[in-house]
């Protein structure tokens, strides 16, 4: 079957006028790889995370915490 799973986007926002977000969906997207998490950016601005149905709840929140974590250094660079 084709549409099963897990599937969350997070839209950011423009963060600062010297920071599209385009560019800060980038910079997170590095940020968290850096630290173990991959995902793609959708539409430029939409940080989209596809785990397996099999993902433990453990995984999630670690995968939730490196995304804060990421989205957090952006924040505070800009």
């Amino acid at each position: 079957m084709r549409g099963l799973g897990l599937f969350l986007g997070v839209e950011l926002q423009e963060a600062s006028p010297q920071l599209s977000a385009a560019e800060a969906a980038e910079q997170v997207m590095y940020r968290s790889l850096e630290k173990g998490l991959n995902f793609k950016v959708t539409n430029g601005t939409v940080l989209t995370l596809t785990p397996a149905l099999t993902i433990q709840r453990a995984e999630m929140d670690q995968a939730l915490d490196i995304l804060e974590s990421a989205i957090a250094e952006c924040e505070s660079a800009a």
